[in-house]
């Protein structure tokens, strides 16, 4: 009797975990209720929300990422307005009838254009700045004490995911979007540069000259450089090539990188020589000073080890004092021909100088000092060389947004062919762990009648006593 009864037990507990089962499915619609109840469809769930996941990941990306690339196609746009004003007003002051207090009207509303080009410059979503490069933290376009406007960014575009584990560009950085082209050179050619301009290759890297760093960042140098500080002490090696030293013992430590060295840490404030006087900047020089090479830095600054010899040159006039056919005396420079057959490398100038000169020679002032005064004729013949300049910037701003369009496009397309993805994995993932409403239906009345049997012997075995027996 009580082997019976612990087998209806037995019996009435399967059928209530079959019953919670059942509930579960007919109450969700899914099938497992846990992992263990079928390994192979449980796997198969997992993998597709692990799909789901991802691509929701990237989707997220994507979504940014058309936010920036609208923003940087609206102010390239604007740009381009702004531009093309520019070069219209140059053109009106031409004009025979245009006397100098018209040309300082003009003057001055080139000074507003120029401010709202820099606020641009300077753009930033979600305190992430558009135009900045790799380190998009960092405010790209900055001004010197004397108003000068330089890109401190670099040519490093910023990639988004358009699939898991690949990526495509997006956006443009400075040297796409205010920068244009003065001189191109490939192997066996030289390429010439003013002392302002920047120097890119074709895979991207930087050419400079020796650098200097300032509180906050790392100098890169070569053992054949000197290195001053602020205070104008010189720095050498030790022994070991391990430490940068000062002649009263301060040290900074070093790491050797692609054949020069590097800064261990960024230079802090607060740094101070062996005589305690604070050390806020250095400076590497070449020892074929003055800087009489340049150097290759890779996208993200540092050096490569590759070097260009310079040579400084005049500007047609017998004089070397640089410059170029505005008469800006400007130092400049020619490079020795380059010998990497798979290197092409590019002058690029800075929008903002152009603005600055063309301003100056508005006001009727010299581009050598910004004071002397100029005669008409020589004003508009700097005005006349200066649209050739302004032409140039407008085509590489229409380059630019021309790319940021086609970047543009192939995000649109990623974020549709995501979307159109997670559907098809969230499809997959329902019919996977479907349940079948009809058999869970057809189920759950073979469990009420099998539930109505079962207590039916139940009861009828409560009646099987000794009592009723005898009755």
């Amino acid at each position: 009797m009580i082997n019976i009864t612990d087998q209806m037990m037995f019996n009435l507990n399967n059928l209530n975990k079959v019953n919670e089962r059942n509930l579960y499915q007919s109450s969700t619609g899914r099938i497992l209720q846990k992992g263990s109840d079928d390994s192979a469809i449980f796997s198969k769930e997992l993998y597709f929300d692990d799909k789901i996941r991802v691509y929701k990941g990237v989707q997220d990306q994507l979504k940014h990422s058309t936010a920036v690339n609208n923003t940087v196609d609206s102010t390239l746009a604007k740009m381009k307005l702004e531009i093309d004003i520019v070069k219209n007003d140059m053109l009106k002051t031409l004009n025979a009838g245009m006397q100098q207090s018209d040309k300082l009207a003009v003057a001055t509303g080139f000074e507003g254009i120029r401010e709202n080009l820099f606020t641009w410059a300077n753009t930033s979503i979600n305190n992430e700045y558009i135009f900045a490069g790799s380190n998009s933290t960092q405010q790209p376009f900055v001004k010197d004490a004397n108003g000068k406007i330089s890109y401190v960014g670099d040519n490093v575009l910023k990639q988004v995911p358009v699939e898991p584990n690949s990526y495509r560009d997006r956006g443009a950085t400075g040297y796409d979007a205010f920068m244009y082209t003065t001189d191109t050179a490939k192997v066996g050619e030289p390429l010439e540069f003013l002392a302002s301009e920047k120097m890119v290759d074709n895979d991207g890297n930087t050419w400079a000259f020796p650098e200097s760093s300032k509180v906050g960042e790392k100098l890169d140098f070569f053992a054949t450089d000197t290195i001053t500080d602020n205070n104008g002490t010189v720095w050498t090696l030790n022994a070991l090539d391990s430490k940068l030293e000062d002649p009263n013992g301060a040290s900074i430590d070093l790491v050797k990188f692609n054949g020069g060295y590097q800064f261990k840490s960024n230079l802090s404030d607060g740094f101070t020589d062996g005589l305690g006087a604070n050390v806020d900047s250095f400076t590497a020089t070449s020892a074929t000073a003055p800087a009489l090479e340049i150097r290759q830095y890779d996208k993200y600054g540092n050096l490569t080890g590759e070097v260009l010899a310079v040579t400084e040159i005049d500007n047609g006039d017998g004089i070397v004092d640089g410059g170029d056919d505005t008469g800006l005396l400007e130092p400049k420079y020619r490079t020795a021909n380059i010998t990497n057959p798979a290197l092409i490398m590019e002058t690029k100038h800075n929008i903002f100088n152009d603005l600055d000169d063309i301003i100056t020679t508005l006001n009727g002032k010299s581009l050598a000092d910004g004071v002397t005064p100029i005669t008409e004729a020589e004003q508009n013949d700097i005005i006349r060389s200066m649209l050739d300049k302004v032409t140039a910037a407008y085509d590489a701003l229409t380059i630019a947004h021309s790319k940021v369009g086609s970047r543009n496009k192939i995000i649109q397309d990623a974020t549709v062919n995501i979307s159109a993805k997670i559907t098809n994995f969230n499809i997959l993932s329902l019919e996977n762990g479907q349940a079948n409403l009809t058999k869970v239906a057809m189920e759950a009345k073979s469990l009420e009648l099998t539930y109505t049997a079962l207590y039916s012997t139940v009861s009828r075995m409560h009646n099987l006593n000794l009592v009723n027996f005898l009755k």
